[in-house]
């Protein structure tokens, strides 16, 4: 059951992957646990998949913004030595990996290229 997932609330813009090892009684058990009101699920209109990876993109994002850690492999780290009971975040090399950082920022993020004249 692996997944992408965009998130954009307005603390982060977040894209994580998971893999087949976090499976649905996974979710829903750290959901439970985290989560014991269900206003995530609630908020996400029952999407599983959405309210776990929710959850897991505001830990991450805390990680990051609260410790003032650059990079994904930082947060990465750090997240996985504190939150013990959530799948691994992906890091160099790990191949038993649960959820992947592709992209985490502080929103609202804006890139602006400028474009080349035409002739």
């Amino acid at each position: 059951m692996a997944f992408l997932i965009k998130l954009n609330t307005p603390r982060y813009s977040a894209q994580l992957a998971f893999s087949s090892l976090v499976t649905s009684s996974i979710m829903l058990g750290l959901l439970a646990k985290k989560d014991p009101q269900g206003e995530l699920i609630d908020n996400c209109n029952g999407n599983i998949k959405a309210a776990f990876a929710t959850l897991a993109a505001d830990k991450l994002f805390s990680i990051h913004h609260v410790h003032e850690i650059n990079g994904p492999e930082h947060t990465a780290r750090r997240f996985n030595t504190i939150y013990r009971d959530f799948p691994l975040v992906f890091t160099e090399g790990m191949k038993d990996w649960g959820i992947k950082i592709i992209s985490l920022e502080a929103s609202p993020h804006f890139e602006i290229e400028s474009m080349e004249e035409s002739a």
